[in-house]
């Protein structure tokens, strides 16, 4: 029987949107995790510095490893395995920051917008330091008058080398075709073997959302499946009522 590998996003799949995470929910994941010798992934947007104000070390090293910033960093047992270098074209960022002054028709905007990481950008009108209050405000407005799918016609009517998609409640994530996060898929087959079953589960597994390419990555191969949730709460009911992690 193939083994199986479980795939974890963060942001609103393990904590709310850069929160820090339930103690009862780690609790119970934890428990999961060790009690059923569960073989753990992380897959997030994030970077490593981020993540670890969320989830904390000692969340992060009973998992098998993380990948963070889309799938473009990888970390095992605390020490970075490799680490994708992005290029970006010569104009790339100012065409983001005229997009920020003259196409964004939220005003609210604060602290950083453009946030370079290891193999993507993160881009963010409202910007990365806003209060939770703020970007609750924002991720109501953006359902409404979707500016942030918007953001991404935007970027790939000029970048078209360029992938964008929606993650989190305030930002899209850019990176180079195909550096998304299904790009794990070879990696955990490297590691695991190839006919290792995987299991995902993120909040953004929609067209355009940060989640879908792993999603759709997963759906072409045998033994691997992928759920959809919105909160670390419906992770919890997932492990809790046994309905998928068997």
């Amino acid at each position: 029987m193939p083994e199986r590998v479980y795939l974890f996003d963060v942001d609103g799949t393990l904590t709310d949107p850069l929160t820090e995470v339930d103690d009862i929910f780690a609790d119970v994941f934890l428990s999961w995790l060790r009690d059923n010798h569960k073989k753990v992934y992380l897959v997030t947007g994030s970077d490593i510095k981020k993540t670890k104000n969320q989830l904390f070390s000692s969340f992060i090293d009973q998992c098998e490893g993380i990948f963070t910033c889309s799938g473009n960093v990888f970390y095992t047992k605390g020490k970075k395995v490799y680490e994708n270098k992005l290029e970006l074209p010569p104009n790339f960022i100012s065409d983001l920051e005229l997009y920020l002054d003259q196409g964004s028709e939220w005003r609210q905007k604060t602290g950083t917008h453009i946030e370079i990481r290891s193999g993507m950008v993160n881009f963010s009108t409202v910007g990365r330091e806003a209060s939770r209050n703020l970007r609750e405000a924002y991720y109501k407005w953006d359902q409404e008058h979707q500016e942030r799918r918007d953001m991404v016609d935007y970027i790939t009517s000029l970048y078209p080398e360029f992938e964008v998609s929606i993650g989190g409640t305030i930002s899209v994530d850019v990176y180079p075709a195909g550096k998304n996060k299904a790009q794990v898929v070879e990696k955990i087959q490297e590691i695991h073997g190839s006919d290792v079953s995987m299991v995902f589960v993120g909040d953004r597994n929609v067209p355009g959302g940060n989640d879908w390419p792993l999603a759709q990555r997963l759906e072409s191969i045998d033994n691997c499946e992928w759920r959809q949730v919105s909160s670390y709460e419906e992770t919890q009911a997932l492990i809790e009522y046994n309905e998928l992690f068997r």
